[in-house]
């Protein structure tokens, strides 16, 4: 029995210890905190760079300009999800603290109602009840006049526990904005190297994209990332260990040869 009796003790102790520091198992703190990760998760998903999927491509200065775009419409996105995530919150604090204001005012109710039906024995709780003080805070929260001791102390473990959440939810914020910046690098990296091993230029460069019915070729997303303009210029010699000498057969078609119209290299063989 004592075995017993030790062990149902600790029991309560533990589940008396996570009721009170796992917001999960709390009404309104679960309910809010539920709906603040929905938002984070859906936050989650926005990535401050364009990874052009749909545009076309781009020079260098175009591109700048458009990841610049990008980067102020996700600050409006993240703004909205703040303000719906602060309303939750406040949502969440106006309902704990209303229906602790509404046992407060039915127990200090009561305790009128016994001091009309029973005043000497009453008179003995006058020592614990609070007088009215100018600029009271409790009144600026609400709650009425005359709380006793044990009513600031529900208050206040009400507040401790706000801290907490607030904490708590500050965390899963900042660890959202963590993975929209990671994983838009992540992302970008991605398109890099999927540009780089699987895209055909060859295919891509002669690609007609106006023309709907092209199935067989490249998707929109598989076209470069930038346009580079190269211009070829003559002044400047080439260096001499630049220069490689090759040896090529001439360029002969059938029936007379055996070349093809491809192997016809036009600076080699004119």
């Amino acid at each position: 029995m004592w075995k017993k009796t030790i062990k149902h003790q600790n029991r309560m102790k533990a589940q008396n210890s996570l009721e009170e520091k796992l917001f999960m198992l709390q009404d309104h703190f679960s309910v809010h905190l539920s709906k603040h990760r929905i938002f984070m998760i859906e936050m989650e998903k926005q990535r401050f760079v364009d990874l052009c999927h749909t545009g076309d491509t781009k020079t260098i200065e175009d591109f700048a300009d458009a990841q610049e775009e990008r980067v102020m419409y996700i600050k409006e996105e993240i703004q909205k999800f703040s303000d719906r995530c602060r309303a939750n919150i406040r949502d969440c604090i106006s309902k704990v603290l209303s229906e602790l204001r509404t046992r407060i005012v039915s127990e200090i109710a009561l305790d009128e109602e016994r001091k009309k039906n029973n005043p000497i024995q009453s008179g003995s709780n006058n020592i614990s009840m609070k007088k009215k003080q100018s600029s009271n805070t409790f009144e600026k929260l609400g709650f009425p006049e005359g709380m006793t001791y044990g009513h600031r102390s529900s208050l206040r473990k009400e507040c401790s526990r706000f801290l907490r959440f607030a904490y708590l939810v500050d965390f899963l914020s900042l660890e959202a904005l963590a993975n929209i910046y990671t994983g838009s690098v992540r992302d970008m990296i991605e398109r890099i190297k999927d540009l780089d091993v699987n895209c055909d230029m060859h295919e891509v460069m002669n690609a007609d994209f106006a023309d709907q019915n092209n199935a067989t070729g490249p998707s929109r997303g598989s076209d470069p990332l930038f346009k580079v303009d190269l211009e070829l210029r003559n002044e400047t010699p080439i260096p001499a260990e630049e220069i490689h000498e090759e040896l090529i057969e001439d360029f002969v078609l059938p029936p007379r040869g055996t070349s093809e119209t491809q192997d016809f290299d036009l600076l080699s063989h004119l």
